[in-house]
């Protein structure tokens, strides 16, 4: 399904039918098939709209250039041309990012919970060293090479069938948007602590083996979040581990709506 907005003709998955809305952000050089295991769990509780970003999967664009910012515009717009609201917006990796800059532009008036999967938060510079890595390899004329490299690498015991999602959700993706990305993720993380300040709604941050967000800082630096963590997975883990994903998100849930039910029965 595809949706006009503006310049960009997104494509989105929809499932589901009932009330609760999830909105579904997936990583640089990923598409919605990254959240293929959420959307079956999810849509049986809610309405899932699983995006392509704008240059990844099925949403093809002219554009050579992306930010989380402009990302985050281009949600922003999406949810409100289809008059969404009562939103658990889950985003993985540079997703989540896109989740929290959406925040920071009044998400809140439609997003009540917000669910971040392995963000790249606070990088340290090794980090942002492998990331200009990356850049620099992008440019490569060995690039089918380093995507092959690349999405071994970043599982550690999924199966073939998940592996190749990844690998050819990546080779989709132009070059020079993904190197856009990464040039754009080093520069958002320099203002990330007060971006995460600003958010006040309920919020999950999962980190997994990668230790892409740190969870001494987050905790430290706002005391709203609550913090799990999944084990036997990389940045990928809703493709590795959808499992442990899962089940997170759904006692996440479930313990909002006990807290919602006690606070309703307290003012009457």
């Amino acid at each position: 399904m595809h949706l006009k907005l503006d310049n960009e003709n997104i494509y989105y998955k929809e499932e589901g039918k009932a009330e609760k809305i999830f909105v579904m952000i997936h990583n640089a050089g990923g598409n919605h098939k990254f959240f293929q295991e959420q959307i079956k769990i999810f849509s049986n509780i809610g309405k899932v709209f699983a995006i392509d970003l704008p240059g990844h999967g099925l949403t093809k664009t002219m554009d050579k250039q992306y930010s989380i910012l402009k990302y985050a515009k281009i949600i922003i717009k999406f949810i409100k041309k289809l008059n969404l609201n009562n939103i658990c917006l889950i985003g993985l990796n540079n997703g989540a990012n896109i989740g929290i800059e959406i925040l920071n532009n009044n998400g809140d008036e439609f997003i009540d919970e917000l669910i971040l999967i392995d963000p790249p938060l606070f990088m340290k510079e090794n980090f942002i060293l492998e990331i200009e890595e990356f850049i620099d390899k992008l440019n490569t004329p060995n690039i089918e090479h380093f995507i092959e490299d690349l999405t071994s690498l970043l599982f550690i015991k999924a199966p073939n069938d998940i592996k190749l999602i990844a690998k050819q959700s990546f080779k989709s993706v132009s070059v020079r948007i993904l190197i856009s990305i990464f040039k754009d993720l080093i520069n958002w993380n320099k203002n990330c602590n007060e971006k995460l300040l600003a958010i006040n709604i309920p919020t999950l941050c999962i980190i997994t083996d990668e230790h892409h967000c740190s969870y001494n800082k987050i905790n430290n630096l706002n005391k709203n979040f609550e913090i799990g963590k999944v084990v036997g997975s990389k940045c990928w883990a809703t493709l590795e581990v959808p499992e442990q994903i899962n089940a997170m998100i759904l006692r996440f849930l479930e313990l909002q709506n006990l807290l919602i039910s006690h606070i309703l029965k307290k003012q009457k």
